[in-house]
């Protein structure tokens, strides 16, 4: 037990100098191990070039799509990105022949290949019975009198002229016989008798005896004359307002009727009667207000709306007002300072500064060097590789300044760097020869500008 327990135990032995173990008869469980050189500080400083991309290991590599889909080579599912792949070619090589533009190009560009395209379709019976530009060809042989035109066609009718008589049938002339009876005729009594075949606009004669009876049915008019007219009547009986004329009285009903009438019809050009009574007047609006009183804005919020008592700092903004818990001095007390304050203040601008290189990250101080949220938001030109505003404004001398110039490989002409460097020593000031990086790059801008006018 206690040689089983012993391989377990053995890379706690740091735990264990710490912590005692309650119960050292039992295994612990679990498998502690330490691998030399993976800790927290190699973690968050590692020993390897910034600007160096992390290389993938291979098991993982596989399943990372700036892998599969690599730019230039043949996508590979991860399963069998393993697999070994023979250096060959695969698939059939095809063999060309004709092409389409060949294909479709057939017709006949020479008389001999016309000549040879005839042949090659007088082998088709319909080539044979229905030549191009000619009728169709049944193989009749016809007697040499019709083919040459002398002799007509058809058989020559035995009544004369049947020419003229079909004429008059098709295009009948306009005689006595076509214009039918007169109006009276006997041939036309009876086409009215049997047919009811009047003539357009005749009178129907029934055979009274007008005579008896004095009256003229030529002259005569028979039946009533409306001496007043009624205009309208159909438009008057759907709206019987139109009629000024209308004399009758109003009829008196029951109001349930007038009042179901007014929900179960729809009135034109209104709205349906819900019974819900008049409206009140015009102006007035239905429902209940959504805001039952004044409410603050968010204008109003953001300003305050508060009186001025309320708005003074609260009276134990940094003191105690309790007796016996103040940090400060009382009042004449062994002549000590009544307006000093004890403690240690939040930004420790009575310490020195770190480096922000070198300083800790277990080190929470606030020197009063740290950026604040403008520097975060808009961060300075090369913040993403440590350079910080501090770099911009510290003093150089001519050497220092000429030696990062060349480090940037920026291109300067001869005599250019000189004037820009004691323009720039004139303009810090202090009486040496030195200037910051802002002020030499400023006035290396402003002397291109002046020379490119």
């Amino acid at each position: 037990m206690d040689a089983r327990a012993s391989s377990y135990t053995q890379p706690m032995t740091g735990q264990r100098q710490r912590y005692a173990d309650t119960a050292p008869q039992i295994i612990p469980a679990g498998k502690s191990s330490r691998v030399q050189g993976d800790g927290a500080k190699v973690c968050v400083q590692p020993e390897v070039d910034q600007n160096e991309r992390p290389i993938t290991p291979d098991e993982i590599k596989k399943y990372r799509k700036s892998t599969v889909h690599e730019p230039g080579k043949i996508v590979v599912h991860y399963g069998r990105s393993d697999d070994h792949v023979p250096d060959q070619v695969f698939g059939v090589k095809a063999v060309y022949g004709d092409t389409a533009a060949g294909l479709m190009a057939n017709y006949p560009t020479s008389e001999l290949m016309q000549w040879r395209l005839d042949r090659q379709e007088d082998i088709y019976a319909s080539t044979t019975r229905e030549p191009l530009g000619k009728s169709f060809s049944r193989g009749h042989v016809l007697p040499g009198d019709l083919t040459s035109g002398e002799q007509p066609f058809g058989v020559q009718g035995e009544v004369e002229p049947t020419s003229s008589q079909v004429k008059d049938l098709v295009f009948p002339i306009d005689t006595a016989t076509m214009q039918g009876d007169p109006e009276g005729g006997a041939a036309h009594s009876m086409y009215i008798k049997t047919h009811g075949d009047y003539a357009p606009g005749q009178q129907r004669r029934r055979g009274y005896d007008w005579g008896g009876s004095g009256i003229d049915p030529a002259a005569a008019t028979f039946g009533g004359v409306d001496r007043a007219p009624y205009y309208d009547g159909v438009a008057k009986a759907l709206n019987p307002l139109r009629d000024v004329g209308n004399k009758a009285s109003a009829s008196i009903i029951d109001k349930r009727v007038e009042d179901f009438k007014s929900t179960a019809n729809d009135e034109l050009g209104r709205v349906k009667n819900l019974g819900h009574g008049e409206k009140p007047h015009e102006q007035h609006i239905y429902g209940v207000p959504s805001r039952r009183f004044e409410e603050w804005s968010a204008g109003r919020l953001i300003k305050g709306d508060y009186p001025a008592a309320e708005q003074a700092p609260d009276p134990d903004l940094g003191k105690s007002l309790h007796q016996g818990y103040r940090n400060i001095s009382g009042a004449g007390g062994g002549g000590s300072d009544p307006e000093r304050a004890y403690g240690v203040p939040c930004i420790r601008t009575d310490l020195p500064a770190r480096n922000a290189n070198s300083r800790s990250v277990a080190d929470n101080v606030n020197y009063g060097n740290e950026p604040g949220a403008v520097s975060l938001i808009f961060p300075s030109g090369g913040a993403e590789r440590g350079v910080v505003e501090q770099d911009y404004v510290k003093p150089y001398d001519k050497d220092e300044l000429a030696a990062f110039y060349a480090s940037t490989g920026i291109p300067m002409e001869e005599g250019e760097f000189d004037a820009a460097f004691e323009t720039a020593c004139e303009l810090d000031g202090g009486g040496e020869d030195v200037c910051t990086i802002n002020t030499f790059q400023r006035v290396r801008m402003y002397n291109m500008s002046a020379g490119m006018e």
